[in-house]
């Protein structure tokens, strides 16, 4: 009798372990779920002006944007799309996610008004078409993408580039995360405590020198960074698998020849900063 309640015993606990190692397993599948859906919106306009000097300029803008529709678990996406236009699309509090859509073309649109006369659409399409070595052509190309999407959290990429007469002039990344669980954007102070924060300063000044095989601030300053002795948490980072990477952007750390440096911290070398509640546990 004993032994029959002993192998009851033994395979109830099996049963019970095997129930947990799945359960386990079944969170660690919903944590890899998109945080969000998203469909893409692509806008584009022509303009043009006549500059002072009698050249004519044409400006060609466009944007494609993957915005988010839907969260994980069908939670209501409203307060997120809001902070999807203020943050990533720059917008007021008073226009429609759609409108601050639009309003990222026709902010691209408008950045050359103080330059001179508008000219008329026929005008600037026959000049963007045209090889006309007076007509100076303006191209600026917004790009928005969800590149971190698990876990409940996503984070959005936004790229701007402007080319003149088809070469590249400018080009800048920025970054916005999302916690879709809350609806909430992410900041800094949901990453780290208030006190920690220095220390992961010079985690980052760390960091570049040793991405940069460099031993001192002399050096760095010699490859055509600056006031690295300042660097900053800021808050254009993102997330991946294995750590979060910071971006600064031109003439931001470097001089604009290096472009944007990036910096990457494993989560592991964080985990001694981190607030209550991080979002960093989660991911």
């Amino acid at each position: 009798m004993k032994t029959k309640v002993f192998s009851l015993f033994i395979a109830l606990s099996v049963t019970a372990l095997l129930f947990s190692c799945g359960k386990s397993a079944q969170g660690d599948a919903d944590n890899g779920k998109p945080a969000v859906t998203v469909k893409t919106q692509h806008m584009s306009d022509t303009s043009g002006f006549t500059m002072s000097n009698g050249e004519r300029c044409s400006i060609i803008a466009e944007a494609t944007i993957d915005y988010p529709v839907t969260a994980v678990d069908g939670a209501a996406i409203d307060s997120l799309q809001r902070l999807f236009a203020a943050y990533v699309l720059e917008s007021g509090d008073t226009l429609s996610l759609q409108d601050a859509m639009r309003q990222v073309v026709a902010n691209s649109m408008h950045q050359y008004d103080f330059m001179a006369e508008p000219i008329s659409v026929d005008e600037a399409a026959e000049a963007s078409e045209g090889d006309d070595l007076n007509t100076l052509k303006y191209a600026t190309s917004t790009r928005v993408t969800p590149i971190y999407n698990k876990n409940g959290v996503v984070t959005f990429e936004r790229v701007d580039v402007v080319k003149k007469n088809d070469k590249v002039t400018s080009v800048t990344h920025h970054y916005y995360n999302f916690d879709v669980e809350s609806q909430t954007f992410i900041d800094v102070n949901r990453l780290f405590r208030d006190d920690a924060v220095a220390d992961v300063c010079q985690l980052l000044r760390a960091q570049l020198l040793a991405q940069n095989n460099a031993t001192g601030n002399e050096q760095l300053n010699d490859m055509g960074y600056f006031n690295v002795e300042n660097i900053t948490v800021t808050r254009n980072f993102y997330f991946d698998d294995k750590g979060v990477t910071w971006s600064y952007l031109p003439n931001e750390l470097a001089v604009e020849a290096i472009g944007e440096p990036k910096i990457t911290i494993p989560y592991s070398d964080l985990k001694d900063y981190l607030c209550d509640n991080s979002i960093i546990d989660r991911l």
